[in-house]
């Protein structure tokens, strides 16, 4: 059993550490099926490169990309949370409150020319929602086809997740993976993806896309500086602010369904007291940290609930900041006085730049307090080793939480195979379950205020920010506007290329 523990805490420190666009996928580029149709495709390419992504596996970034651009969902997600048609035309919540009819669009097929029917849909959601619902998925009872257009998904129970359950990707298993997006992943191919000319909503503007991977996003970006390359997928905070200083290059920052955390091994002796994690929790001003550790891109986070979701408890309960209290309750007034430390703990984090500075921030913030939080940087490897051991007190990662709450209960529900350091809580897995079984819109509010409460009361990290990222889109290309909280690549395939003219106007 233990054994078995510790290989899912390595796999969770896998999907985690490392940004996983696949996992946020639906967050990322959740609207490719909505606005006008596109006009007739041109010849433009598209060159994309990926920086500090996939320096030792080239086409793993590759793979990402064709995740979020070849592949859709049912339903996508609001910014508030809420789920939105998109395979899916319409739904209708059964009387017992634990099925769905749901009816598909119509005229969508799939990139091997077959349609997406009820049958098609019902056959492929059971193992669609084995693999990605986890220990959700006994709540799952079966899909079946009504009509040509309608499929009924049922549950057990009466179930919030019952809907966000529509999140699930519709794709037929590979290689390559075939599935309903404006862009299909190029046979054979590890340099790029083609337009779609059968795409529902119309062909894209762009007619391929190649990739290419980077060392560093510096050097990606020294290539697009010389035209070389049209979009730097994902900038972080700290190449921002040379970037908005480009006279041919357009930013587009979002921000991602991850937080920056610290997440601690809940068998670590120092780090084992309920009171000294909440005591660690209210000495982080987390605001000065977005400030200073992030160039103020980023959200201050207190628990794994999405800021902007529609249940979340108005006023939200979070740690404020108190650096008295927290000095007190870890017996470190006198030792933060004499400029010691009386409390310390080690955290592991990543060998980058913008991890190093969150780090540093919070150790300064904790040595005011009299903490000393000592720093092991380590390669990702090295990480889930020492997850699989369990010889580690904290980690600095950053973890998947919205916009839904299903994220969060597969990272911090002790029956989860992606639970970090087998966080096992006798509250937290109630207050989780609560929100899992919630019957009515009502109860399910209270069951989130509830969750909130529960984090709080014994907190399995430090919760600290939503991270913020962006594109660098070249001038080259017409960008529509996305709209409000999604990504800009959720237009992708309208996307057109820039005349001469336009492009003088800009600049």
């Amino acid at each position: 059993m233990e054994r078995g523990r510790e290989k899912r805490r390595a796999v969770w420190l896998r999907n985690t550490v490392v940004p996983s666009a696949v996992m946020a996928a639906a967050a990322i580029l959740e609207s490719c099926g909505g606005g006008p149709r596109a006009e007739p495709a041109s010849s433009a390419v598209l060159r994309i490169g990926l920086g500090q992504y996939s320096a030792t596996n080239p086409i793993n970034g590759l793979r990402q990309i064709n995740q979020i651009l070849a592949l859709e969902s049912l339903a996508r997600t609001g910014e508030d949370g809420r789920m939105q048609p998109w395979l899916a035309e319409s739904w209708t919540v059964g009387p017992d409150s634990r099925s769905l009819r749901v009816k598909l669009r119509a005229h969508v097929s799939f990139h091997d020319g077959s349609p997406v029917d009820a049958d098609s849909v019902a056959s492929l959601l059971p193992e669609a929602l084995r693999k990605s619902m986890g220990p959700l998925f006994p709540d799952f009872d079966h899909a079946s086809a009504i009509d040509r257009e309608t499929v009924e998904i049922a549950f057990k129970h009466p179930s919030p997740f019952l809907l966000e359950s529509l999140e699930v990707q519709v794709a037929k298993s590979g290689p390559p993976v075939v599935g309903t997006g404006p862009f299909v992943m190029a046979p054979d191919s590890t340099t790029g993806m083609t337009a779609n000319s059968h795409y529902y909503m119309g062909r894209p503007a762009i007619a391929s896309i190649r990739v290419e991977s980077f060392p560093s996003v510096r050097s990606a970006w020294a290539e697009m500086l010389r035209d070389r390359l049209d979009v730097l997928w994902e900038v972080g905070t700290d190449a921002l602010e040379s970037l908005n200083n480009s006279n041919s290059v357009s930013v587009f920052t979002f921000t991602r369904r991850y937080q920056h955390v610290i997440a601690f091994n809940p068998k670590a002796p120092a780090v084992r007291a309920a009171s000294v994690r909440r005591a660690l929790s209210m000495a982080i001003d987390r605001g000065a940290l977005v400030r200073s550790a992030l160039g103020g891109y980023g959200l201050p986070s207190s628990g794994p609930i999405w800021p902007h979701y529609w249940a979340v408890p108005s006023p939200l309960p979070q740690f404020n900041f108190d650096p008295e209290a927290a000095a007190d309750a870890l017996g470190g007034s006198k030792a933060a006085t004499r400029g010691t430390a009386s409390f310390r703990f080690s955290c592991l984090m990543p060998p980058d730049t913008v991890n190093e500075r969150i780090a540093l921030e919070v150790k300064r913030q904790l040595r005011a307090v009299g903490v000393d939080m000592v720093l092991e940087a380590v390669s990702q490897d090295q990480m889930v080793q020492r997850a699989a051991t369990g010889a580690y007190d904290a980690v600095l990662i950053e973890a998947i939480s919205g916009p839904t709450l299903i994220r969060p209960y597969l990272v911090w529900h002790s029956g989860a195979p992606i639970n970090w350091g087998g966080f096992d809580n006798p509250t937290v897995d109630a207050a989780l379950d609560e929100v899992r079984y919630a019957p009515t819109e009502d109860e399910y509010r209270k069951a989130v205020a509830g969750l909130q409460r529960a984090f709080m009361d014994d907190p399995p990290a430090i919760f600290l920010a939503w991270s913020q990222r962006a594109r660098a889109v070249s001038k080259r290309f017409n960008v529509p506007p996305a709209e409000p909280g999604r990504d800009i690549l959720s237009n992708l395939r309208l996307w057109k290329p820039t005349t001469l003219l336009q492009r003088a106007s800009r600049n």
